[in-house]
Order: structure tokens, then C-alpha cells, then sequence
């Protein structure tokens, strides 16, 4: 049998260089997949990153342009994001050792100049390539064997990675057979006590809600089924990752005050079927790669005319980081405390961090009930109004609805 050729994703402005690169790989190794995109297709570079898993990305830079230049290296580190292990080769016109510093600074594994570019050069970097590529492919199978071996199996579906746990349930990255590509697939254990049979009716009810709603803003469901001793839910894989990543880096107000809009509109459709989220925080935002927020996770959801909206005594659910006050005693709730939470939101993406801490997430939740809604620093001041309506202690207080706060943001153009 042939051996395996390289899978490549090349990215350039110039169609001969991209034909040249291409010739080659493909007359050294005859089964290589090439895909090859102009610049500027950010889109189609990120979907191929998620689908295809390609052992090297090689991206063409033109230092003389400094705009331009940038790009590259900012598209560089989108992809990073998605796939920090991705070995990305940057092929640099006009550049210099500086150039070659700011590239293997940004995470590139390789960097060639094409005013001195050979075959030999070429071929070496993308063998480089492949070759760690299939070491970090049989340690990651050795490890899969020796401490994954317990991994929930679910026909029609190949597990890549656990990428959370809990008490609830466990979510993995999986490949879908069907569907040809990845999807995050969430399962829970089925069980015969009182706390996993009303885990079993939250799972149940994500699913029931999620597929209620056909909209961009809400996660798409793929499958639904039962096992023998569990059940699964598989949903849209979101390779650019959460609000949560994105906090790590400071936001400006431009950018908070879009994500403010664009989850208060993601909210209103979520409102307008009646639905509750009641546990909304960064990491149940995912984004998708034209920078627009996506709803998940909606095991903790309720639709407003069930049981009047109460939480109920000794259910507090959700995160005490981001817990409404009326939540927080267990009172009644509405869409007002999903604003609330997006209030507490906003503050930590104008601030880089969360309104309130503590020792204990009783401690947290006693603040959110008690303490006065937070000073926004100087800098941002303006946008105090905003918050102590959406932060206000009593509901009544409040934004009564999400139309009611988007009237007051009124259009805000996006940010990339």
C-alpha cells in the first residue's frame, strides 16, 4: 500500500507561487492533498483547519505591506486558537530577521523566505511537518489506549478528546460517520437515584429545547439517542471556541458593547419561545468564525410557563460567578435574570474581570444579593447607565425584556 501523502492547506496572493508550491509537494509525494486558497478567505481556511486536520497550514506573507503582513500573521493566530498544535510554515516576501522574529513569535513552526526558496527547502519544511504530525498522532493513541480506555463508546461516532467533564454529563470532540465531520457529542450516564433520573430529565429537556429552535444563534442538535446505560446528544462543533478564550485578552468597548448586542439578540429568540436560559456566562457562548455569538448548553433551561419560572428552595443552579440575585434565594425568575447575567457579562468584558469573588460560591452569591452594583473604571465610565440597568439588584429595576435593552444600543456594527 502507498504510503499516506501530506495533507496541506496553502494560503496565498499569488497563483503561480501557489502553483509552483503545489506541483511539487504533489510530484514528490503522488497521494499529497493539496487545497490551496487566496488570501483573504478566512472563512473557508478555518472550516478546512476543523474538517480536515492537515499536517502543515502554509501561509504567504508580504512584509513590504505591513497591513497585509499583519493579517497573515493575525489569520495565523485565529487558527492557532482553534488548533494550537497546527504546524503553520509562513512563506515571507521582503522580510528580514525581524520578520522571521514577529513570524515564530506568532507560533509559526517554520519560516521560509521565497526570495531564497528551493525545492529541497520546501519539501524538507513539509516532511518536517508530517513527521510531528505522526509522532504526536502515535502518542496521542498510546495515551488514548493506556488512560482512555474507558471512553463511552456510541456507534456512528469516533471519539477524538474529552473536552469537559462533570457531574452532569461528559462532552467529547467526536467524529460523526454520517455527517463526514466533527461535532461535539455530550453524554450522560443513566442511573436508577433521584439525582441522575432528574440529570436524565435535564438532558432530555436541553434536547427537546434546542431542537425547538431553528436559528444561528442557537447550537444546532445533529442526533439524539439512547444507549444501554447512557444517553447522547450530538451537537455543532464551534472550532473558534468560547466568549471564555476570548476574555483572555482585554476587549475594547467597541468590541464589548457588540457582544452585549449580539447575545441580548441571541437572548430575544430564546425569549420569544419562551425559554429561560438561567445559566448564561462566557463559556455557554460559543463563537462562530465570522465572530457572531452562539447559545449552548441549556441542561439548566426552562420554559417560562413551566412551574411559573421558579427555581425552587435548595435548587440554586448555575454559576454563582454570574447568578442573578431572585436566583440566587431560589425566587421566582423571568427573562430578567438572564439580563442580569449578561449584565455581569458585560462588566468582566470591559473590566477583564468578574464584579464579584469569594472563598465560597455561597460567599459570591451573597454579594450578587447584597452588594452594590460595581463602579466601572474611569475609562468606561460612560457605560455605567447601561449596567446598573442590567445589574440592578431588584428585577422591577431592570431591563423588563431584550427588545427593550437592543432599543437603547440601537445598531452596532460588527467587529472581526
Amino acid at each position: 500500500m502507498a504510503e499516506a501523502g501530506p495533507i496541506l492547506v496553502v494560503v496565498g496572493g499569488e497563483t503561480k507561487r501557489l502553483q509552483w508550491l503545489t506541483h511539487h509537494v504533489t510530484s514528490h509525494w503522488p497521494n499529497a492533498q493539496v487545497t490551496t486558497l487566496r488570501a483573504g478567505e478566512s472563512a473557508p481556511l478555518s472550516r478546512l483547519i476543523s474538517e480536515r486536520s492537515p499536517d502543515a497550514v502554509i501561509l504567504q506573507a508580504d512584509f513590504a505591506n505591513e497591513s497585509l503582513a499583519s493579517a497573515v500573521l493575525s489569520v495565523m493566530g485565529q487558527l492557532l486558537r482553534m488548533q494550537p498544535a497546527l504546524h503553520c510554515i509562513l512563506l515571507a516576501d521582503n522580510g528580514n530577521e525581524m520578520s522571521a522574529v514577529r513570524a515564530l513569535k506568532g507560533g509559526a513552526k517554520d519560516y521560509l523566505p521565497l526570495a531564497q526558496i528551493t525545492r529541497d527547502h520546501l519539501l524538507t519544511a513539509v516532511g518536517e511537518a508530517c513527521a510531528k504530525r505522526r509522532i504526536a498522532a502515535q502518542a496521542a493513541a498510546m495515551m488514548a489506549n493506556s488512560e482512555n480506555s474507558t471512553l463511552i463508546e456510541v456507534p456512528g461516532y469516533s471519539i477524538v478528546k474529552e473536552i469537559a467533564t462533570s457531574n452532569f454529563s461528559s462532552v467529547f470532540l467526536a467524529r460523526s460517520e454520517r455527517l463526514r465531520r466533527n461535532v461535539v457529542l455530550k453524554v450522560m450516564t443513566r442511573g436508577e437515584s433521584d439525582r441522575e433520573i432528574g440529570d436524565a430529565e435535564r438532558f432530555q429537556r436541553e434536547y427537546e429545547i434546542i431542537s425547538s429552535i431553528t436559528h444561528r444563534a442557537i447550537a444546532e442538535i445533529h442526533d439524539f439517542g439512547s444507549q444501554p446505560g447512557h444517553l447522547y446528544l450530538a451537537m455543532e462543533y464551534f472550532p473558534c471556541g468560547d466568549l471564555r478564550d476570548r476574555l483572555r485578552n482585554p476587549l475594547s468597548v467597541e468590541e464589548s458593547l457588540y457582544y452585549l448586542r449580539a447575545i441580548a439578540e441571541a437572548l430575544r429568540v430564546i425569549h420569544v419561545f419562551g425559554i429561560l436560559h438561567r445559566d448564561l456566562k462566557p463559556a455557554n457562548v460559543m463563537l462562530r468564525e465570522d465572530n457572531s455569538p452562539v447559545l449552548i448548553d441549556f441542561g439548566l433551561a426552562r420554559r417560562s410557563l413551566d412551574e411559573i419560572g421558579n427555581t425552587g428552595v435548595g435548587q440554586v443552579l448555575g454559576s454563582p460567578y454570574y447568578i442573578s440575585p431572585e436566583q440566587a434565594q431560589g425566587q421566582r425568575v423571568d427573562a430578567r435574570t438572564d439580563l442580569y447575567s449578561l449584565g455581569v457579562m458585560f462588566y468582566e468584558m470591559l473590566t477583564g474581570q468578574r464584579p464579584y469573588g469569594g472563598r465560597s460560591a455561597v460567599a459570591i452569591m451573597s454579594q450578587h444579593t447584597n452588594s452594590p452594583v460595581p463602579i466601572l473604571p474611569e475609562s468606561t465610565a460612560m457605560q455605567q447607565p447601561l449596567l446598573d440597568r442590567l445589574m440592578a439588584k431588584q428585577p422591577s429595576a431592570r431591563y423588563t425584556s431584550a427588545d427593550e435593552l437592543l432599543a437603547d444600543l440601537g445598531p452596532i456594527a460588527a467587529v472581526a
